[in-house]
Parts: structure tokens; sequence; C-alpha cells
């Protein structure tokens, strides 16, 4: 877990990663750089009134740049003041996590990181829950589909496919903020939430009353297709 200290005297704050601490200061609209160390490397996320305009890592800026800082293991940072930067970043901030919690996941598999078919998180958990190993043996059936997360209604992961602990963050980031809106708006949903990734791959996440599903499909998956396939799955008892 990241470490991290202040230079503008709010302390310091622990247990807090890097990716959680970049959305704080997007929140909370900062004009601010956060300067992020590990290792042999460092660099600096730029902040303008809470959007991400730029990001610096050795010779690399912008957008690449941010994927680098992101992939750190134990990185300590802090915040300093705001620099006038250029605006190289134009995409919004959840998305750019995302795409790096993604390439993250990519980068283990090219590793050689073998797939655990029944996830590497709480397999006992899709043994001991019918509705859960139901759920999963329709998913491993369907074509296109890369990986699986299952959640609870609390946003807690159940069981997943994938190494990548991040994108179970995100989903309930994405269910959250969905249902902030909803209630600020007065309206029903979502149903579903579909997220298109620069390498072309999509996060299709499904609330539902007993769980939350996220699926990572490939580009030519049909959406219509997959829930069709996962609607007799999640209705049976």
């Amino acid at each position: 877990m990241a470490q991290t200290e202040s230079t503008q005297g709010d302390g310091h704050i622990g247990g807090v990663s890097l990716a959680s601490f970049l959305q704080i200061l997007e929140q909370e609209r900062k004009n601010c750089t956060l300067k992020v160390a590990s290792e042999n490397v460092s660099g600096s996320f730029f902040f303008e009134e809470g959007d991400l305009i730029d990001a610096e890592c050795e010779d690399v800026v912008g957008q690449e740049a941010v994927y680098i800082l992101l992939s750190m293991e134990n990185p300590t940072f802090k915040v300093t003041d705001a620099e006038d930067r250029l605006h190289r970043i134009t995409q919004p901030l959840a998305h750019l996590l995302l795409n790096a919690a993604t390439r993250i996941d990519e980068k283990k598999h090219e590793d050689g990181v073998k797939k655990m078919a029944s996830g590497p998180v709480g397999a006992a958990n899709v043994q001991g829950n019918p509705a859960v190993k139901r759920v999963v043996e329709t998913i491993m059936d369907i074509s296109g589909v890369k990986h699986y997360y299952l959640l609870n209604r609390q946003g807690k992961m159940v069981t997943q496919s994938s190494k990548n602990q991040k994108i179970g963050d995100f989903i309930t980031y994405c269910i959250v903020s969905g249902i902030q809106i909803r209630k600020s708006l007065d309206a029903r949903g979502p149903h579903r939430i579909r997220l298109v990734m620069e390498n072309d791959e999509v996060l299709l996440i499904l609330p539902g009353a007993g769980m939350i599903i996220g699926l990572l499909l490939d580009e030519h998956a049909s959406i219509q297709d997959i829930t069709a396939r996962l609607r007799p799955a999640l209705i049976n008892k």
C-alpha cells in the first residue's frame, strides 16, 4: 500500500492507494502537484481545479507518464504547490485509472502469470455459493468474455478470474457514482454501464439485486447476446 505525506500542512495519511489519492484530489478540486517516487523512479501528476492536466516520469510526459506512475509498486507521494503546465491530458481520470489497471493486468499475463479459471479471489465462495457458481459457469461458456469480476452489493469482491485487483475497486466506484447520479436526478438505473478502453476492449458492469457483475470483453463481443445468456442464471434461485 502506498504511503503519503504532505508539504501543505495536511499531515501524514496512511493506507491510501495512489489511485484513490488521485481521486481525492479530483473530488476536492485541488490545484497542486503530486510528486511520486518508488525505488529509482520518480515523477509528478499536475492538477488544475481537480482536473489532471499533465504528468511526467523521467523523460515521458502526458498520458503515458500516468500509466508508468500508476504501475509503481509501493510508491510514496506528497502534495506540493501547483505548476503551470501544458494541458497534455484530456481524458477523464476515471478512464485513465481503468486503462492503467488493464495494462497492469495484461503485463502480468505477458510475464507468464497463470490464468485461474475459478478466480484467485474468493474461490471458496464459488464452490460454497450455488448462485455464484451458476453465474461463473455461465460466464465461462460465453465467447468474448476475457475476465469476470463478481462483487456483492457492498462492493466487496466475491470472485474474479483476473489477478488485477484494481478493476474491482473501479467497478465499485462506477456503481456508487451511478447511484449518486440516479438519486440527484430522481431517475432509475443504471441497468448497465459500458466503458470502451483505448485497446477497444469493453468493460461491462451489470448491477443486479444479488450481485454486481463486471465483464471484460473483447471488441467483437455482443453485449445483447451476453446479457441474454446471463439472464437465466441470474433469475434462477
